[in-house]
């Protein structure tokens, strides 16, 4: 890991010096205020020497065993691939087509929690590390009648080390298909290089060429000058029956700030793909303004003939509207730099970083990365009690509406593009605080070991309000409120997603996404789009889509025996013993419990009134009642919208609901699958196959838990969208888990009591925790290293190898 200098974006070393205590207190009591007033400037006020604060340097530790969760080395991955190599006669992806057999990622397979259980809570020795190879098969060796153009399959290898005893076969046993035709496979740069060749030639082509340059005022697409952009729907449409493939097309512009996504021309297209040999590709239909055309020879026709209305457009000189960036002016005190967070005694976390193992105030986990998912965590631990096994993203959907084929036929599933491989580095000082600490990743693609730098942060923060406090007649307590967090930043195309988890001293974690970057617009057409969005700019349509992003978050509380208890709040009606012949109107608390995966689906109840639980089936409190902890939705509480469309079918069942709860199972380890992007009627993973009516009762329970935005576009999205708006969370919290809240055993608190009666007396008590007055080294931060190649060059990696 290449560690950046501390600090922030302050170009000059500075100083800084901590005051001990803010200059003035209001207790809010006019007695406490007359007698307290001098007592209190004294304190407050007083300088001592000023001494040198301790440095935020790194803290490292060693767990007392080993992530087994990890990235495989680059050795592994290398032996690996040459083991492939040999065995399936691959090709080096840089020279390969689709009638050649080529690996596309080698990454780790995680351990069955079993197993992972045994070594963790026992003696066990660790799990034997297995590979996991997603490979594409165009080789005629290795043909499948079934899937004429082409398959990918994924491949299980180990274990590793590679020896004779070593096994390489199919990954049949997930609850999962593992199979994929060529049609509805993975969107590699050589399948893409087919059709973007293919749609150049047409528009390269000498009758349709004039009718482009008209319509968009910009040279055709192909040419170097050329300000076009082509983009396919996700998902593409693959009739299996007849083996046809399609995929509607829009024509965006573009610029030097890459905001083609809010440069829609108006022009659509209808491709037929199907299968490798893109001379066979064809135009079957084209969309303009308001009219079909049902061939490019119309298309051309009405051109030539004067029918068409040709639509205004923004030209490539009237774009600056669009820089994302400083632009000019200035507000009052902006030339002042804005506060940074620094820690007077130095770092109060600790990590490994050969095993990415976290421990801060009671809390410990590891972190995990790959590239379809990012970050996830494992062994989450609060004062030495496991609370979840596994904590992570498993797939982010946006679902597009509009008056136009492409968005109306638009629906990312985001993992195929890949959350760990697009987490490009964090900026020091701007995408986390001052005091944050950096770390890289790394993955396998096309046979080449791919590195990141700074793709996620680890920081302790001070909240901006208090965990708790309280003024009693006769004193005033307040708990401050530090908290812990890991954020990633994941950019995928025009959005970039910042994904935080969040750690409070009480044993609650806040998971929360928020989303900026350019919209997808569309060509706003007077007649036809209003009902899809408010127009943004000249021809700046913003689109209405959803985002609904889910999480896997398997809770073990107390154990792995556990239940699901849904609480409604209610409305009743009851007569009291101490007022007999009185109906009072009351509210109660109804309880059940989730008997089976077939209940399992969850939708916020409305007005909040209700309490999802995850309580543990054997275990309770001092009170009585079942240890548990409670699911919380935070921002923007909301689901898919539709229920169903044409677009998705069966990629994302997850989507319609909120939560939904299965029983563990080593073969359903995600809810969705890269392959579920473009197999729209039959994907790789059916999440509803995972809920096959298992009891859920003293079960070991996985709660897949959703966040997302409705979001409707406006001009606060223009140029970018800002993330205090665009976000959405969830909070696990503890619910009759202890016996008392736990922020009793913290020392950032403090404690004033005094007498009504006799106003001399008085104490004070920070139990340690005062802000010390000492002289904070304020270092300018160092981006030398720091570099956005990969990116640059369209690959995805920086190339700089962690040490």
């Amino acid at each position: 890991m290449r560690l950046l200098g501390v600090g922030s974006a302050i170009v000059a070393a500075m100083t800084l010096v901590a005051e001990a205590m803010p200059a003035s207190i209001h207790i809010g009591q006019a007695a406490l205020k007359k007698r307290a007033h001098e007592e209190i400037m004294e304190r407050f006020h007083k300088r001592e020497d000023v001494s040198s604060c301790s440095p935020s340097t790194p803290d490292y530790l060693t767990p007392e065993k080993a992530n087994i969760w990890a990235q495989l080395t680059d050795e592994e991955t290398n032996e690996v691939y040459a083991y492939l190599t040999d065995k399936y006669n691959l090709t080096v992806y840089e020279n390969a087509t689709h009638y050649d057999n080529f690996v596309m990622w080698i990454e780790t397979i995680r351990p069955n929690k079993t197993d992972a259980l045994a070594y963790l809570d026992g003696n066990a020795t660790a799990p034997p590390r297995y590979a996991k190879a997603v490979m594409f098969f165009g080789n005629d060796d290795f043909a499948d009648p079934e899937f004429p153009h082409g398959y990918w399959e994924t491949y299980q290898i180990g274990p590793l080390p590679i020896t004779n005893e070593t096994v390489c076969e199919p990954m049949d046993w997930l609850n999962a298909k593992n199979k994929v035709s060529f049609q509805v496979g993975y969107q590699d740069s050589t399948r893409n290089a087919l059709y973007y060749s293919f749609v150049e030639s047409v528009f390269m082509d000498p009758e349709v060429r004039p009718v482009i340059e008209d319509i968009t005022k910009s040279p055709t697409y192909g040419l170097d000058n050329s300000t076009l952009e082509i983009w396919m729907t996700d998902p593409l449409y693959w009739d299996k029956e007849t083996d046809v493939l399609g995929t509607w097309s829009a024509v965006f512009g573009t610029n030097d700030y890459d905001a083609g996504d809010i440069l829609s021309h108006g022009l659509y297209f209808l491709c037929d793909i199907s299968g490798r040999d893109a001379s066979k590709y064809t135009i079957t239909k084209w969309f303009y303004g308001t009219t079909l055309y049902n061939s490019t020879g119309e298309f051309v026709d009405a051109w030539k003939s004067g029918k068409m209305e040709i639509l205004p457009q923004v030209l490539s000189n009237e774009t600056d509207w669009t820089f994302p960036a400083y632009v000019s002016g200035a507000r009052d005190l902006d030339e002042k730099q804005a506060p940074v967070a620094v820690e007077p005694d130095g770092r109060r976390w600790a990590y490994s970083e050969s095993d990415r193992y976290f421990t801060w105030m009671d809390w410990e986990f590891f972190v995990a990365w790959d590239r379809d998912r990012g970050m996830a965590l494992y062994d989450v631990k609060f004062k030495g009690e496991r609370i979840l096994y596994e904590l992570g993203l498993q797939e982010a959907i946006a679902e597009y509406a509009g008056d136009d084929p492409f968005q109306m036929n638009t629906v990312f599933l985001d993992s195929a593009y890949g959350f760990g491989n697009e987490a490009w580095g964090l900026i020091p000082g701007y995408d986390c605080p001052y005091n944050a600490e950096y770390f890289n990743v790394s993955w396998h693609s096309f046979g080449e070991n791919n590195y990141q730098n700074n793709s996620y942060c680890a920081y302790e923060f001070l909240e901006d309000y208090p965990i708790s406090r309280h003024v009693a007649g006769s004193y005033v307590t307040v708990n401050k409120n530090p908290t812990f967090v890991l954020r990633t930043v994941t950019t995928i195309g025009n959005y970039d997603y910042n994904f935080a988890y969040k750690f409070f001293v009480d044993g609650t974690i806040d998971v929360s996404v928020r989303a900026a970057g350019y919209i997808q617009g569309s060509y706003y057409v007077n007649e036809t789009s209003e009902p899809f969005g408010y127009k943004l700019g000249k021809t700046l349509a913003g689109s209405f889509h959803d985002h609904v992003l889910n999480f896997k978050a398997d809770l073990d509380i107390g154990g792995t025996e556990n239940q699901i208890r849904e609480v409604s709040f209610v409305q009743d009606t009851q007569e009291f013993p101490w007022a007999p012949g009185t109906e009072y109107t009351v509210k109660k608390r109804v309880s059940e419990l989730i008997e089976t995966e077939d209940d399992s689906k969850i939708t916020w109840p409305a007005n909040g009134a209700g309490a999802l639980l995850v309580e543990s089936s054997n275990q309770t409190n001092k009170w009585g009642a079942p240890r548990a902890y409670r699911i919380v939705p935070g921002a923007s509480p909301v689901h898919r919208l539709l229920n169903q469309s044409v677009s998705l079918v069966n990629q994302a069942q997850w989507a319609n609901d909120d939560v939904a709860f299965t029983v563990q199972k080593d073969s359903e380890p995600f809810s969705s699958n890269l392959f579920n992007a473009h197999d729209i009627v039959d994907p790789a993973v059916k999440f509803n196959d995972f809920l096959d009516g298992e009891s859920l009762v003293g079960a070991d329970v996985v709660a897949w838990i959703n966040l997302g935005l409705h979001h409707l576009p406006n001009t606060q999205d223009v140029p970018i969208t800002i993330f205090n708006t665009a976000q959405s969370s969830f909070i696990l919290t503890p619910y009759n888990f202890f016996d008392e809240a736990q922020i009793r055993d913290m020392k950032d608190q403090m404690f004033y009591s005094y007498s009504e009666d006799d106003e001399s007396v008085s104490s004070w008590d920070f139990y340690g925790s005062e802000v010390k007055q000492c002289v904070y080294d304020i270092k300018a931060l160092s981006y030398d290293m720091f570099n956005y190649e990969g990116m640059a060059i369209g690959k995805e990696t920086t190339n700089i190898a962690s040490p």
